[in-house]
């Protein structure tokens, strides 16, 4: 009773908002109430199975693979430090850019796939006045999710992009006073092939 409440208002609410930008999030809050979003699901089960298969790798693979330069952007310590949960970090420029990678491998599959999952389901383009802006965009073949904030938001980074490397590696990738397009350009997806190479 209380699914078809809710669907019924769903339904009332996309047709007071015809032909707006509210119709696009309407729209998706009726697909995320009513399950439509079938394709997404079947792609990301898939994508979880096969992880759920892989070993992760060890903390001296993640450190050997963690790239030792961004472009003209050196790695400001020796080499990347790992975090809990097989993730390795690190920044480069003197913390201009931040790159952080979670190996999504066996049962770090679901803390990978569940936010990315809603990303790509999230139709909502902007908050807080448009000072915070999210997009979705393929980039060398990787669809990547970004965050771009204004200075005002007082973030510590003003560009984030998300993605999944070669189906298996979660990264978050974070520049300071730069926008998405920007930090994709300097970041250079080639810097990520000795990972790619562990992927076996």
């Amino acid at each position: 009773m209380k699914n078809l409440l809710k669907l019924t208002l769903v339904v009332l609410l996309v047709l007071a908002c015809k032909e707006s930008k509210e119709t696009k999030i309407i729209e998706g809050l009726m697909n995320e109430v009513t399950g439509k979003n079938e394709d997404i699901n079947a792609k990301y089960n898939v994508l979880m199975k096969d992880l759920a298969t892989k070993t992760l790798l060890t903390n001296e693979q993640l450190v050997e693979a963690f790239p030792k330069k961004l472009g003209r952007l050196s790695l400001d310590s020796d080499e990347g430090r790992i975090t809990s949960s097989n993730t390795v970090k690190g920044s480069f420029g003197n913390g201009t850019i931040r790159l952080e990678i979670l190996d999504a491998a066996g049962a770090n599959a679901m803390g990978a796939i569940i936010p990315l999952k809603m990303l790509e389901i999230n139709n909502i383009t902007s908050e807080n006045n448009n000072t915070i802006r999210y997009s979705k965009k393929e980039r060398s073949g990787i669809l990547t999710f970004g965050t771009d904030r204004d200075t005002s938001v007082g973030a510590d980074y003003e560009a984030e992009l998300r993605f999944l490397y070669d189906n298996r590696f979660y990264v978050t990738l974070e520049g300071k006073e730069m926008d998405v397009d920007a930090l994709w350009n300097h970041f250079g997806v080639e810097n990520l092939k000795t990972f790619k190479d562990f992927n076996k």
